[in-house]
């Protein structure tokens, strides 16, 4: 099997620049991560977390918790009125101990979620529902009597519970003291009463009640939030922004990249040039030249440019969806939604590729190159981790940039070592070569001929430069500098300048016409 020769230190210049121009260049310019992505969701604004200021001012404005409102809602007099019946009858029983009212008890009607808890509910005013109307949801309400109710007020349930039970061994002190007295104002009655009814509170009961009401309430707040047209807008609104951004994030990115390739084979080439013999003009034409080569490269390069556009705008887009998705349940930190940015870019060229499979690459070596772009995405999120640690230790002038840096090198080489790996590992060669022989015939033999052919253009490189030393892109560069001047003087220089270089000896002197009259008469 063929095993591809890696060039470390130009394979890590190239992945470090790319880096720097995408990922942790542009990326930083472009997007504005922060903890709980873009689009609002229950969960973050419960937290104090806001995607926009729009909701968290309107949260900011919801007003005072109105206890009338609350307690004078249709449904709680409705219900109220039922219960006052089923009292009278007998068959009203309190759910918070389980017992069945006598004639003489008190009896309340009480919100098991409290209506001030309701009010102030975050999730609730994000999904824009009224707090009176789920208040007084049927799965919200019931009867208990007047001591324990007036002893929750409006607190949740769990702060409830928790106060009873703090409160528990002083209660049964009281309850004990009262009792041993032989005679009890009926001041001291009604005290026992009231401490006998809110000890009789069933705790594991109050708290099943509880978790039932709050799974109903949650339940109808998520749905109408969820499925309403807001959050739908705002879900495709900044998947569209995430895509377009991350797509005009690589393909400029890239385009920077392959400038800063151009520069840097063109700036010492240049400086050589004019370093004994400098003229303005012969110094502008090098700079119309290497921009003319810089156009050209980036010419030449569109098509995977456009590609690059495409892929990590669909990539743009699923991080925004997933990291929307995820957000319902959990809080993702800024560095998360980054990460998910990256892998997100990654994966689609990987199902591209296995999808399409462009290249008919056997089986073995389509695993392989998709376990070069995973690795790549891998060596990127790894780069995140190592950023977001480093920005909190370098807090010194160009801190900022020495991470930026520092993040890209490790990027480069976790990605230059998996890559390595996976084209010369002992044990990755032997699952290549056995994965190939699921391939047909075909895809085998038009697999070798690409193999002849990878070697073929190795050996004829070799065999020209040794032939020839001629560099290509110099001969080219050479060719477009005589082009683009006019004047023949200035030809003669640029021509005399190369055969300097190059120590060509010519029967001639260059310069001198009757030199060059009496070489052609000797001929």
């Amino acid at each position: 099997m063929y095993k591809a020769e890696i060039d470390w230190s130009h394979e890590l210049h190239e992945t470090v620049v790319k880096s720097l121009a995408t990922s942790f260049g542009l990326d930083f310019l472009l997007f504005k991560d922060k903890d709980g992505g873009d689009v609002d969701t229950i969960h973050n604004v419960r937290k104090g977390i806001y995607a926009t200021e729009k909701e968290r001012e309107k949260y900011d404005n919801r007003g005072k918790y109105d206890s009338h409102k609350y307690h004078s809602h249709r449904n709680y007099i409705a219900t109220n009125k039922q219960g006052k019946i089923a009292h009278q009858q007998g068959e009203l029983y309190d759910e918070y101990t389980g017992k069945t009212f006598n004639d003489f008890d008190k009896v309340n009607q009480d919100h098991i979620i409290s209506g001030n808890e309701i009010h102030h509910d975050a999730g609730r005013n994000l999904a824009d529902m009224r707090g009176e109307d789920l208040a007084n949801a049927e799965s919200n309400l019931c009867f208990t009597n007047e001591n324990i109710n007036k002893k929750k007020q409006d607190k949740s349930m769990q702060q409830f519970i928790l106060k009873l039970q703090n409160e528990h061994i002083e209660r049964q002190k009281k309850i004990a003291e009262l009792k041993n007295k032989s005679h009890l104002t009926e001041q001291e009655q009604k005290e026992l009463k009231k401490l006998e009814n809110i000890d009789s509170a069933n705790l594991a009961k109050m708290k099943e009640i509880d978790e039932k009401a709050r799974a109903n309430y949650n339940q109808k707040i998520n749905r109408e939030y969820y499925t309403s047209s807001k959050f739908l807008k705002n879900i495709t609104k900044q998947a569209a922004i995430s895509g377009f951004k991350m797509g005009i994030r690589q393909m400029l990115g890239l385009i920077l990249a392959e400038v800063w390739f151009e520069l840097k084979e063109s700036i010492p080439a240049i400086y050589e040039r004019n370093r004994q013999y400098f003229t303005i003009n012969d110094f502008i034409n090098d700079l119309m030249s290497t921009f003319n080569n810089i156009w050209h490269r980036i010419k030449k390069k569109f098509h995977t440019f456009f590609i690059a556009f495409n892929d990590s705008a669909i990539g743009g887009v699923l991080s925004s969806v997933s990291t929307t998705v995820i957000n319902i349940f959990f809080t993702t930190q800024k560095q998360i939604v980054k990460m998910l940015r990256e892998i997100w870019g990654n994966l689609v060229q990987a199902i591209k590729l296995i999808f399409f499979n462009p290249q008919s690459l056997p089986l073995g070596q389509l695993i392989k190159e998709v376990g070069k772009i995973v690795g790549a995405g891998i060596a990127v999120s790894c780069g995140v981790m190592v950023n977001s640690m480093l920005s909190h230790v370098c807090l010194f002038p160009f801190g900022t940039e020495i991470a930026a840096f520092c993040s890209t090198l490790v990027t480069g080489i976790i990605t230059l070592g998996v890559t390595y790996y996976l084209e010369n590992g002992e044990i990755c060669q032997k699952i290549w070569s056995f994965l190939d022989k699921f391939s047909d015939n075909s895809t085998k033999r038009l697999n070798f001929y690409r193999e002849v052919n990878k070697k073929l253009d190795c050996y004829l490189l070799e065999l020209y430069q040794l032939e020839f030393n001629i560099d290509i892109e110099q001969l080219e560069f050479f060719s477009l500098r005589l082009s683009s001047v006019n004047d023949e003087l200035e030809r003669s220089f640029i021509l005399k300048e190369e055969i300097d270089k190059r120590n060509i000896e010519l029967p001639y002197e260059m310069g001198n016409c009757d030199s060059l009259k009496s070489w052609l008469n000797s001929r």
